[in-house]
């Protein structure tokens, strides 16, 4: 079986065939139908037919044979039947959405004033010069009956908002063909496309008409849609099997169908099901039905369209929840005072249908409103944890960052440190040795002490040079370097800073090397440190340096240093997005010192305590 992708990209040059198509089975319908086709008629329904079969090739002819088609209607003296009128209907329904999805920008906006102005002319064709007939009761003014005038204005109301639907979905298919990235991306695109013609618009945005769902999401539109449906035939079972005379079972049955398809595209495209929604609520209101349960799709669709839609859909749905108020409160209190006689005494009841139309429109507007608004609120709130997360994962690179910021200062810190113990070391040997040639022939005993001085050191100074060749760093300027001698100043200073330090050095812990004394200084130094700063001064830190002969390591020495935590409190600020706490120099710099020093280094909370401890080897051997 041919994969429906490639048959799609082989059916692209054919694409054009479908608007002829279309107008070709509109002008079957009729004669199938066995309708009289007059030569007004005829000539009405080809222009019809012609203006949806060039829609697509030349969209600037199909908005002019349409407008000449209605006109031709308008002033035509035959009285043709609803059937005709539905044809025409679709028929320009059809081409205002082909001349808004594939024309440029000037005809484009050239077919929405069309579509306003079709609304009135469609209108009329229905009601004065068609079959569709409002009562007659109210004043009279220019020979017509109130009633008549009020069921026109809203009858052209209904049909211009239809008019608007369509070209606003033609609309966004050319907002979706003007994206490189999303040209064929959905089926519907696909239809509307040019035949491989891109459209070039600069005011066109690259917002996509149809979203991308999973399976899982678009299998749950779906059900939902038709749990919907098999709900509304029980609760509009009424309207839907026409077991009265309030519109009719087949109108009732496609106003349900309308927004059961709206439900189950609202999210993988909002601006479709806004249309389709706007269609069934016409259909619904022409064809005279009241308040159905299936009028709740209206109120998801007003979600979807915040909650899921882009900038221009979610503002059209906003605007329809206005529109939408207006119309349903007038379409109410019209369909209420016809019920109850009001008109035939208009004089007399104008203010109580004022008030009620008034009412009706504040809770329209209210229920509708709250719709969008919750749209809105819970697209605000999905924004929102989608940033951050973003914030997060933000906050997590950049203290990843730091933490390698923090570890490449530290190598360099470590290289000068080793540059200038290998520096003395190297000085060391080159004066004993200098010293030794001198006096063997004076002292011939002090060159056997120069040589073990020589090898001493050199091979302390091999060990640093195997740390300073793992890093390749350059020469910093010289300083002097700490050792384990030197502690017993650096705890004083942290005693004196107020926080009580106990050491312990327990064993030789002398037979460190330069670099592992170097290393040790440091550990403890920034422990303590962080000890100080992080911990609770009023109670003592303790430092024990042991002597140790580990299995894997050979002998060396391990640091202990213990410091008890300050209490967490609910007042205590958080760092960064308030889950990730703030990488610092310290611990990576003290894990690198330990690593680069041949031992290794464990820091953490245990209990109440926190611990660091290390292991440095003593000074390797050539």
């Amino acid at each position: 079986m041919q994969h429906p992708t490639h048959l799609l990209e082989r059916l692209v040059p054919f694409r054009w065939v479908l608007e002829p198509a279309l107008g070709l089975i509109l002008f079957s319908v009729w004669l199938i139908s066995g309708l009289a086709l007059g030569v007004e008629t005829a000539l009405t329904l080809l222009l019809y037919c012609a203006a949806v079969a060039v829609s697509r090739v030349l969209p600037g002819a199909a908005l002019g044979l349409i407008c000449a088609a209605v006109l031709l209607d308008v002033v035509s003296s035959a009285t043709l039947e609803t059937p005709f009128r539905v044809i025409g209907l679709v028929a320009a329904l059809f081409t205002v959405f082909g001349v808004a999805a594939h024309s440029g920008r000037v005809v484009r906006w050239l077919d929405f004033t069309a579509a306003i102005l079709l609304g009135p002319a469609v209108a009329y064709l229905f009601t004065v010069r068609g079959q569709l007939k409002f009562p007659l009761f109210g004043p009279l003014i220019g020979g017509y009956y109130t009633s008549q005038g009020v069921g026109l204005l809203l009858m052209s109301l209904l049909l211009v908002v239809g008019f608007v639907a369509c070209w606003f979905v033609g609309f966004l298919v050319a907002r979706q063909r003007a994206a490189p990235s999303t040209e064929g991306s959905s089926v519907l695109v696909w239809l509307a496309s040019s035949g491989g013609t891109r459209v070039t618009d600069p005011d066109i945005e690259n917002v996509g008409l149809v979203r991308r769902l999973t399976r899982a999401e678009l299998a749950f539109d779906v059900a939902g849609a038709v749990a919907f449906a098999f709900v509304c035939l029980f609760l509009d079972a009424v309207s839907v099997f026409g077991f009265d005379s309030d519109g009719g079972p087949r109108s009732g049955f496609l106003v349900m169908i309308g927004f059961a398809v709206a439900i189950a595209v609202r999210r993988i495209s909002p601006a479709v099901a806004l249309a389709l929604a706007w269609l069934a609520a016409i259909l619904q209101m022409t064809t005279g039905h009241t308040i159905q349960f299936s009028d709740i799709g209206v109120l998801i669709v007003l979600y979807a369209t915040a909650a899921y839609g882009d900038r221009i859909v979610r503002w059209s749905g906003l605007i329809s929840a206005g529109v939408g108020a207006v119309v349903a409160a007038l379409y109410l209190t019209l369909t209420s005072a016809l019920s109850q006689n009001y008109l035939n005494l208009l004089s007399g009841a104008i203010a109580q249908l004022a008030l009620q139309f008034a009412f009706l429109f504040v809770v329209s507007v209210t229920v509708l409103g709250l719709s969008w608004v919750l749209g809105l609120l819970v697209r605000t709130w999905r924004t929102a944890r989608l940033s951050r997360r973003a914030q997060a994962e933000a906050e997590l690179d950049r203290a990843r960052a730091v933490e390698d910021v923090v570890v490449e200062q530290e190598r360099t810190r470590i290289a000068r440190d080793m540059h200038d113990v290998v520096a003395h070391s190297l000085a060391v040997v080159i004066a004993q040795a200098d010293g030794a040639r001198y006096a063997r022939h004076a002292d011939p005993d002090s060159v056997d002490e120069a040589l073990k001085t020589i090898a001493s050191t050199a091979r302390s100074a091999l060990g640093d040079v195997r740390v300073l060749l793992a890093e390749l760093r350059h020469a910093q300027p010289e300083g002097p370097q700490p050792s384990l001698d030197d502690l017993d100043r650096t705890i004083d200073q942290i005693r004196a800073a107020g926080l009580d330090v106990s050491y312990e050095r327990i064993g030789d812990v002398g037979r460190l090397g330069s670099a592992q004394q170097i290393a040790a200084y440091r550990i403890v130094q920034e422990a303590l440190t962080n000890a100080l700063r992080h911990g609770d001064t009023a109670t003592s830190a303790s430092v024990i340096l042991a002597e140790s002969a580990k299995e894997n390591g050979g002998p060396g020495v391990v640091i202990t240093v213990r410091n008890i935590m300050k209490p967490l409190s609910l007042d205590t600020p958080a760092t960064g997005t308030g889950a990730l706490p703030r990488i610092g120099h310290g611990l990576p710099g003290m894990r690198e010192r330990a690593a680069l020093a041949g031992g290794s280094l464990a820091a953490g909370p245990s209990g109440d305590w926190f611990v660091v401890s290390a292991f440095l080897p003593a000074g390797a051997t050539a």
